[in-house]
Parts: structure tokens; sequence; C-alpha cells
């Protein structure tokens, strides 16, 4: 062998053992925090009570039966598996009938509890559509500096998205939009669905899947849609099914796609920034495993078209409404009360954002610096007081990831007066169905934490496979981080927890092949 060649097997060999290194960093973060979850989820949980008064109390679980539902749940999908491969050939057609069906039922729930709730929006909520309509009406005024936009700027693209809707449907066609973020819900489930179908190693998995997003319904019929959590959560599934089938083909026509979903996800919610730079890092992982460059320009073109997006239609308002677009409070604004102890717990929003603009006479830079001296404030008393530190950061985590309904019922708790509320949903809200709606979704949760830290130490042995299906969990670590340091918001959380699902079935199968082989062991 020569010395070239001798090179290039070296060289080779380091860029393996490189990218392995990526790999073993991007699951050491994810196992801590899939054993963080599952651990705490296990066990405790915080609930929302049914006088709203407070956002969330501690309630400790029974680890015991989440640890024997868990199980029970792989005993079936063993059970099913056994059974879907009796199918044989047909297994893919069954598969698409089941998911079909899954379908069906979901927008049947949806259509009825959409039908009987006079849920009216309220607070920023109902900002994010007044601006539409004022905006409709040539009225600009929430661009002001002190107007709604002027300081949550990061709105402007669903106001946009709403002025369409009441331009086809007539101003304040909530039910409307309802309607549509049934069909958002779909759209997640079949893309989903198709994700999980190129990566799983087995075909059970994908049939797990629809059950897994159908017992999230309460949580998708409940997020206000008057905000942009479910388009978002929606938009970003399609990118994530879109970059594996380019990865796999290379053809240019799923880079499209993956750039329109990109700037309407990012439109609607800002924190799709996270899922933006997972998909950069992903990107970088296929080009990596695949030698070709192709990954990290398509990776590029899909930031630079969302964020173009963006800025076209900071334009566009500009021209429209005459007044200049500015960046609005400044993000250390939120970081900063996200570091503070506020009197609905750790992180929890104080209005301070409003408060020092206003102390700063909507100078941004004033307000940076005050921003910048109450983090310092912060971080001196978190070294002074380690002890306080863990509490404070522990409680924020568990308050966000471990309330099971991740506050849609205290988000979607004001209602139009003019209409008549029916009797079970006000039990939903206020009585009798309340708390086991919460308990069903508390041990859902547990669940679905237990089977996503099963599912990473198979992840290892897939490390060779196609590196865009690490883009969802990368863009759940990043929010995991992410919502270390930002306004402690359970609904804010949602989204990663949604993205988990995608791995979670094969969790869940592999425990049950596990419990299969120990079956037949001791048969033997």
């Amino acid at each position: 062998m020569d010395n070239q060649s001798q090179k290039k097997i070296t060289f080779q060999a380091l860029s393996a053992n490189a990218y392995s290194l990526c790999i073993c960093i991007l699951l050491t973060f994810a196992l801590f925090i899939g054993l963080f979850l599952a651990y705490y989820s296990a066990r405790y949980s915080y609930y929302s009570s049914t006088d709203y008064q407070i956002p969330v109390y501690l309630v400790k679980d029974n680890a015991l039966v989440n640890l024997l539902l868990f199980a029970g749940v792989c005993l079936l999908a063993m059970l099913l598996n056994y059974l879907f491969q009796k199918l044989g050939a047909k297994q893919r057609l069954a598969g698409y009938i089941f998911l079909g069906l899954c379908c069906i039922l979901y927008v049947t729930v949806c259509l009825i509890w959409v039908r009987d709730l006079p849920y009216y929006p309220s607070g920023d909520q109902l900002n994010a559509t007044a601006a539409a309509h004022y905006n409709l009406d040539g009225n600009f005024i929430m661009f002001k500096k002190s107007g709604y936009i002027g300081k949550f700027p990061y709105q402007k693209g669903l106001a946009f998205l709403y002025e369409i809707l009441f331009t086809l449907f007539g101003h304040f066609c909530y039910p409307v939009a309802a309607k549509f973020h049934i069909f958002f819900g779909v759209i997640t489930m079949v893309f989903g669905y198709l994700f999980v179908e190129e990566t799983s190693w087995n075909s059970i998995c994908k049939i797990l899947y629809c059950p897994l997003v159908l017992f999230c319904t309460p949580y998708l019929i409940l997020t206000p849609y008057t905000y942009g959590d479910l388009p978002s959560i929606c938009f970003c599934t399609v990118m994530f099914w879109a970059l594996l089938r380019y990865v796999r083909t290379l053809k240019i026509r799923y880079v499209a796609l993956t750039c329109v979903m990109a700037a309407l996800s990012l439109m609607v919610r800002m924190h799709t920034w996270i899922v933006l730079i997972a998909i950069l890092i992903g990107m970088v992982l296929a080009a990596w495993q695949k030698k070709k460059l192709q990954p990290i320009l398509a990776g590029l073109l899909v930031t630079v078209s969302a964020f173009s997006a963006i800025k076209a239609l900071d334009y566009s308002y500009a021209l429209r409404s005459g007044y200049e677009i500015t960046q609005g409070a400044p993000m250390i604004l939120t970081v900063a009360m996200g570091l503070q102890d506020n009197y609905n717990g750790p992180g929890t929003y104080n209005d301070y954002q409003t408060t020092t603009m206003g102390e700063a006479d909507w100078d941004i830079e004033v307000a940076k610096e005050i921003a910048r001296e109450n983090i310092r404030e912060n971080v001196d008393h978190f070294k002074s007081d380690p002890e306080f530190a863990k509490w404070f950061f522990k409680t924020k985590l568990l308050m966000q990831w471990i309330e099971p309904s991740f506050e849609t019922l205290m988000s979607t708790r004001s209602f139009d007066e003019k209409k008549p509320m029916p009797d079970w949903i006000e039990q939903v809200y206020y009585g009798s169905l309340h708390d086991p709606l919460m308990k069903f979704a508390n041990n859902y949760q547990s669940i679905i934490y237990l089977g996503f830290v099963c599912f990473l130490p198979v992840l290892w042995k897939r490390r060779r496979e196609n590196a865009a299906g690490w883009i969802p969990l990368i863009a759940i670590v990043g929010g995991f981080l992410f919502s270390i340091i930002w306004e402690a918001q359970c609904r804010y959380v949602l989204p990663y927890y949604l993205f988990m699902l995608v791995y979670v079935p094969d969790g869940i199968h592999c425990v049950g092949d596990l419990l299969r082989k120990g079956f037949r062991r001791s048969a033997a």
C-alpha cells in the first residue's frame, strides 16, 4: 500500500471517529435530558388547578403505577407486532388504512369539541388577531413602539396570516381558525407517520405512532388556535420528513418544500429558530456522512429562505404602516425575566419586558443595559446560594416539562359570554372531568418520556443511518436547553414533546422485543 492510500484510509478513520464523537455528545445530552424527564415525570407532576389562581401545583405520583403502565404498553406493542407480522406483504397497505382511520377519529373528536366550545381568545391571543383586524382597516396603531406588535414584533407573522384568513372568511372568524387547526393536526399525524416509516427498523412502529398522536388530542384541541403553536408543529414535522427524503434522494423538490414550511413556521413562532439551527447541524452531519456538500447548501438555503421571508414581511409592513419595524422588546429582557423568581414561580411571566421598556422610555439600548444588570444580579445570587440555584432551575424545568396538560386548559379558559357553556365542557375545565383528564395526561406523559429514554441507547447503534433523522432529536435538546433561560411557559415546550413521538414507538418496540426474548428464554 502506497503512502497516499494509507493517508486516505487514516483520514477516513479519523473522520468516522470524529462523526461518532459528535453523535456521542448529542446522545449524552439527550440521554441526560431523557433520564431527567423520565425520572421526575414518573415520581411527580405539576397540575393546573380548577380555580386557576396559581399556574401549577406539585403532586406526587405513584412511580410503580407509571412503570407498570409503560410495561403494559410495551407488552401490547409486542402482541400487535406479532399480529401485524401475519399480514406479510399487506403490512404497508394496512398501515395506511390504520393511519386513515386514526385521522378520521381525530377529526371527529376535534369537530365535536370545536362545535361546543365557546372559546374566545384573550390577552396575547386576542392581541395578535386584533392587530390583523386593525391592519385590514388601515389602522397600524399596534406598530407604534408602545403598541403590541411594536413591543413583540415576532407576532407580526401570525397577524399577517390572520389578515389573510379574515379577508377570506370575515373578521374574527375564530370558528374557521379552529377548523384550520384540526387540519394542521391531521397533517402532523400524516407526516410524522411518514417520518417514522422512513426511520424505524420495524414496521409496527409507524402503527404505534398513530395512537400516540391520538392520545395527544387533548393538547392539540386545547392549544389556543389564535397562537402559532399548532401550525408551527405541523410545518416543522413536514420539514423533518422533507429533509429526510432530500438526504436520501438529493431531489431539490424536497428542499423547496422545506423552504416554504420553514418560512411559514418562523412567521407563526420565533422558536422555530431552534429547529432551523437543528436543521443546520443535522445537514452538516448528513454532508459529513455522505461526503457531499449538497446537504450543507440545502440547510443554508432553508435558513436563508425563512430569514428572508421575515425580512420581506418587515419591509412590507414598514411600507404599509409608516412605522419602522424594530426588534421591539429585546430578547435579553425575556432572558432576564426567565432568571427571576416571580410570584407564579421561577422564570414565569411578570410583565418585565413592558415595565423595563417603559422605564427606559422605549430606548432599546437603555433597556438592554437594565436587563444586563438584572441578569448579573441574579447570576451573583445563584453563585452565592447554590442550593437556591439548584431549586430554581430544577423547579423551572419541572414546571414546564412535567405539567401533563402543558397548561392548555389554562390557556383557553376565556369564553364568549353570549354563547352557552355545555355542561360537559364546563366539567372539563372546572368540575368532575378535570382531574381524570389530568390523571390520564399525567400517566401518558410518563409513558412518552420512558419510551423516549429507552430508545436513546438503541439510537447509538443506528448512528450510521440517515443523519437527517437526528434533526428532531437535536431540536429537542436545543428546546430543553433554551427552556432553562427563557420564560417558563408549559405550552412553549409542547412542540418538543410532540417531536419526541417520532422516536417513542421505537423505544416501546425495543422494550417489547426484550420482553419477548425474555419470555422465550424463560419458557426454554
